[in-house]
């Protein structure tokens, strides 16, 4: 009786203990995506897409100034946080959680059989291969950012963004093996200073992610350097400090090497929009600054940034 009772109320023992084993494994999108290479390797020497991603730690630390310098060559265009609210590669990403080593099972798989002789089969479960999803994902990307770019003249696209970790970046790894990848990084103060100027009124994802505290704000940052500096090396990816940028010596040859791009170094010191620089900044309080300082550390002291 009481086991009748508990299954109503909690589920079945066995299933809880399998989904406790399941948890165990802290499945991710880094899980997923090894699984999926090792069931099925992309192996495409004739794929030379190489998209340029421009990932940074959060909102106001220079990647609009990068976004430009880099689409100073006329061969680039570099999507600028596009539908950033819908969080739409997140999304693709996060489906990657679900792979691993026991699922799918490997009968689930479409074997080809014609149509007409599956009829009498057991086809409840019938997925189609591992390449045909890879190949799903890759099109969104193709048609939503490749096609649109190249319409317009351009021989290379990317995407700039401030809300992609390290993990979502490995994913874009997936899809285009051949993808260039620099993350971008400012004092967290600095730039939630100049994010304050706006309100404060952004979100990450519409509507359950709003980036309204500085402890979100610092949270997000930290996040985001912590897979930055953890996968930078697996990813063959440039960091880059906003201050280093807008320094003596900025590093724009080592970019324009890196991206394999030639930029016009002039547009450094071009002031466009809401650029900031030598502008107006808002007052942080002594409390949002003791909120931002808990919610970074203590990565933002690691990296020199100390308040």
């Amino acid at each position: 009786m009481w086991k009748s009772l508990s299954a109503a109320v909690i589920g079945p023992e066995q299933a809880r203990a399998a989904h406790r084993q399941v948890l165990l494994r802290h499945p991710c999108i880094v899980s997923g995506i090894e699984q999926m290479h090792r069931a099925n390797p992309v192996t495409d020497p004739n794929d030379d897409e190489a998209p340029i991603f421009l990932l940074s730690a959060g909102w106001r630390s220079g990647s609009t100034l990068l976004q430009r310098l880099i689409m100073s060559d006329s061969r680039v265009l570099i999507w600028g946080e596009p539908y950033d609210e819908c969080g739409m590669i997140q999304a693709l990403a996060d489906s990657m959680k679900a792979f691993r080593a026991d699922w799918p099972p490997a009968e689930y798989y479409y074997d080809g059989t014609p149509p007409a002789d599956l009829s009498g089969n057991w086809i409840a479960n019938l997925f189609p291969s591992l390449e045909d999803l890879r190949k799903g994902h890759r099109a969104f990307f193709d048609t939503m950012f490749s096609k649109p770019a190249k319409r317009g003249g351009a021989a290379r696209w990317g995407i700039k963004e401030v809300r992609l970790g390290s993990e979502h970046a490995l994913y874009l790894r997936w899809l285009y093996p051949k993808a260039k990848f620099i993350f971008l990084y400012r004092n967290p103060l600095d730039a939630y200073r100049s994010y304050a100027r706006y309100g404060r009124s952004w979100y990450d994802i519409f509507p359950n992610k709003p980036m309204f505290t500085p402890t979100a704000f610092g949270t997000h940052w930290r996040q985001l350097m912590q897979g930055y500096l953890r996968d930078a090396k697996k990813l063959d990816a440039l960091l880059v400090r906003y201050e280093d940028l807008i320094g003596e010596r900025p590093p724009l040859e080592e970019i324009d090497a890196y991206l394999g791009i030639r930029m016009n170094h002039s547009v450094l010191g071009a002031k466009v929009g809401s650029s900031e620089r030598g502008g107006e900044k808002a007052r942080v309080s002594a409390l949002e600054k003791w909120l931002l300082r808990r919610a970074v550390s203590p990565m933002a002291k690691g990296l020199g940034y100390d308040w």
